[in-house]
């Protein structure tokens, strides 16, 4: 009788520690997962910046411009120039950008100031979500400090593993017979691994210039691409119904 009370006992305490455990981890596995899915709504931000730019530096024509549209954002190389992408053809948001002006010259000032426009307001779109993946991995790895040092895998492991009665978690779980490898073996595989941004491969965002602070340094560069490029220019561009310039 006595043994069938401690019996019934320790299965309670065993069944209430893998109940409290597996709760617990799947708390932290929802939140990386979370994680997860922020990263993938930062990456298409990124990749709505890299298209903008794509679509930037096939309106400047020339390398030289590219350069010189690079040093007017202060920056040292032009950013995401070799990264590959998909083709700036492809890309709508640029492509629809509609500008009306008294001759093509000036359509295509404003054009290149309207692009600009749609790339300053795309990076600081991803520059939020960036900065909110940064808070989010810092707030999953300190969850999962805690979660491990308030269960110590292996220690669990172990402690399950000793208790001198036979349940089925023991077989289910356990086994009869792991070596101390084996125990180590499976604490390394049931481990969570922390999240570093390292992981999703995202760039710092730009740190771009406000459109009005670079609008005459713009307007000034696209008069000169026009000036120089003019036939190319035409070529790539396309002209609306209502005499929009469609990019």
């Amino acid at each position: 009788m006595q043994d069938d009370i401690i019996g019934a006992l320790t299965q309670e305490i065993k069944e209430e520690i893998i109940e409290n455990y597996f709760y617990a981890r799947r708390s932290i596995e929802e939140q990386i997962k979370h994680v997860h899915e922020l990263a993938e709504h930062t990456a298409k931000l990124e990749d709505e910046c890299c298209d903008c730019l794509s679509c930037i530096y096939k309106a400047l024509t020339e390398p030289e411009f590219v350069d010189e549209f690079t040093h007017t954002l202060g920056l040292k190389n032009p950013p995401y120039e070799e990264r590959p992408g998909r083709d700036a053809d492809e890309h709508v948001n640029l492509r629809s950008i509609k500008v009306r002006g008294l001759t093509q010259r000036a359509k295509f000032r404003r054009l290149l100031l309207e692009a600009y426009r749609s790339l300053y307001t795309w990076t600081s779109q991803y520059r939020k979500a960036y900065e909110n993946l940064q808070g989010e991995c810092k707030a999953v790895n300190h969850n999962l400090k805690k979660f491990e040092n308030d269960y110590d895998l292996l220690t669990l492991l172990r402690f399950l593993k000793d208790m001198d009665v036979d349940f089925i978690e023991k077989k289910h779980w356990l086994g009869d017979n792991f070596t101390p490898e084996e125990m180590a073996s499976i604490e390394s595989s049931l481990s969570l691994k922390p999240i570093h941004m390292e992981q999703f491969r995202l760039n710092p965002p730009l740190s771009l210039p406000e459109p009005k602070k670079i609008q005459r340094q713009l307007s000034a560069l696209a008069e000169c691409v026009y000036s120089r490029c003019t036939d190319r220019i035409k070529k790539l561009i396309q002209q609306g119904p209502a005499g929009d310039i469609l990019l």
